[in-house]
């Protein structure tokens, strides 16, 4: 079928991939098909996206949140937005965070049984070694806080302790799918039910019992002079994946150096201790620690809108990585993204009705902080946002978007997508997805949503390792994703209506 108007009403023939709605939620969306191709060509064949990219994860780095890097990105995004002409671009406090910290640098070796460089990266917020040190590794094997003290009391002075148990792992004898298949994308998502509660209580009890040990023997270990601990990866593949160990509180003891070691290293560590073959380590940790401002920041921009410009369409990503690699695919991608996609808005020159905003944020990594905290702070806007869109899992092309349980919400996006089928948009999924800053939009009762993407290697190397670096980005899947952000973002600003909000949900 060919479309001649300016203005064509685009409908999905059937809801495949959620329950079908019913004629009251259904309502034509005018999409403006030129502005659409306008988009396209903006975003296709004048993109900045590679080089946002790169210097967001190459020449600012790391962008752990109190750390230089982190303050670096927030004040680089907003010069940004105001060199393309963003409205009331601005740097936001939202809260006190705790000190910050970053790495500065490490060494580390095995001296014995067989001569090796010791493969780590320290843990965040975690202290130094007094130069370099040398010391035996011992591995901690304790049932309980008072099993702990029996057997380790007086023991630990100059030591690298190993508190986590050996990991086997498997070969990858079949890959897992870079590509998310057709079938997988138009299948149901999986119900999670009710079921199980029992089973994650005791694993909660358990881990909790295994934290409590743990933090007896770090306290003992530190008034007897350990040298640090050693920690395990959970990735396979000598690729090294670690968060933080130590303390945000301001003025709170240093501690002890945590290393992330490769999962290989570390159970070639731990087996030959465990089979009476002594090893001996040699390392240098350097941390710095930031204290001089506590608060942290989100970046903010807008596009104003115009007969409706007191009501809002957000779109946002956070800002914040770890400190293991240059933070590319989490979440470098999904700022670059939405950056671009306000961009492209910006160029083109739309006139949006409602005010258009763009929300980067801070301490995601951590728990929402920085989302949670805007929600919190802005209440006057809760019943003026009338939809937040989300981009937080890696560098995979974006093939739909998740509903978070919103039904009436589906044939909005249906319509709204359907131009983009050819570029691989194909989902509308009903049901909830989590992890992410939408989260802190949904549970205000806004409506927020996270978009579906394509895999590619997020699950298996980049998430939280050394290996999220500007070289495991697919440029052409995230010029794709900020395309199809800019024109979901307008569409939904242009809309009569703001999004359908889910029913209020029950006081308990």
């Amino acid at each position: 079928m060919r479309l001649h108007s300016k203005i064509a009403s685009v409908f999905a023939l059937g809801a495949l991939l959620a329950p079908a709605p019913t004629a009251a939620q259904i309502a034509q969306e005018a999409v403006d098909l030129d502005v659409v191709a306008q988009i396209r060509e903006e975003g296709l064949e004048r993109s900045q996206i590679e080089a946002l990219a790169r210097h967001l994860t190459e020449v600012i780095g790391a962008r752990l949140t109190g750390s230089p890097g982190m303050a670096e990105a927030n004040a680089w995004t907003v010069e940004k937005f105001n060199e393309w002409g963003l409205a009331n671009a601005v740097v936001e406090p939202w809260g006190e965070f705790g000190r910050g910290w970053k790495n500065m640098g490490y060494a580390g070796r095995i001296l014995t049984p067989v001569s090796q460089p010791l493969h780590g990266q320290p843990m965040a917020w975690t202290g130094s070694t007094d130069g370099l040190v040398r010391g035996e590794a011992v591995v901690i094997q304790a049932e309980s806080v008072e099993d702990a003290t029996t057997k380790y009391e007086g023991q630990l002075g100059g030591k690298f302790l190993l508190v986590e148990a050996l990991q086997d792992f498997e070969p990858e004898f079949e890959h897992t799918p870079r590509r998310s298949s057709l079938e997988s994308l138009l299948e149901p998502a999986p119900q999670t039910g009710r079921g199980g509660r029992g089973g994650n209580a005791a694993l909660f009890a358990r881990m909790r019992a295994q934290r409590a040990v743990q933090q007896a023997i770090f306290e003992m270990a530190a008034s007897e002079g350990a040298a640090g601990v050693l920690r395990i990866s959970s990735r396979d593949d000598g690729v090294i994946r670690g968060g933080s160990a130590g303390s945000r509180e301001s003025g709170a003891p240093e501690g002890l150096p945590h290393v992330a070691l490769s999962k290989e290293q570390y159970n070639q560590i731990f087996r030959n201790v465990t089979n009476g073959y002594p090893v001996e380590l040699e390392m240098m940790v350097e941390n710095q620690f930031y204290e001089d401002d506590l608060n942290q920041y989100n970046s903010l921009a807008e596009i104003p809108g115009t007969d409706k410009a007191d009501e809002y369409v957000m779109l946002g990503a956070h800002l914040d990585s770890w400190h293991m690699g240059g933070g590319a695919t989490d979440n470098a991608a999904g700022s670059t993204i939405m950056m671009e996609a306000m961009r492209i808005l910006k160029a083109i020159d739309v006139q949006p009705r409602r005010t258009i905003r763009i929300g980067l944020w801070s301490g995601e990594e951590q728990g929402l902080l920085g989302s949670r905290a805007y929600v919190a702070n802005h209440e006057e806007l809760h019943d003026k946002i009338s939809a937040y869109v989300n981009v937080d899992n890696g560098t995979g092309r974006l093939r739909g978007i998740w509903d978070q349980s919103n039904e009436a919400a589906i044939p909005v996006f249906e319509q709204i997508l359907w131009p983009f089928r050819d570029l691989g948009v194909v989902a509308v999924r009903h049901g909830d997805t989590g992890g992410t800053d939408h989260q802190s939009f949904d549970r205000a009762n806004i409506p927020g949503f996270n978009f579906i993407q394509d895999p590619i290697e997020y699950g298996i190397n980049t998430h939280h390792t050394e290996l999220d670096t500007f070289d495991h980005l697919v440029i052409a899947d995230l010029q794709q994703a900020a395309v199809v952000v800019a024109a979901t973002v307008y569409a939904l600003a242009m809309r009569d209506e703001m999004m359908p909000r889910k029913p209020e949900r029950p006081v308990s």
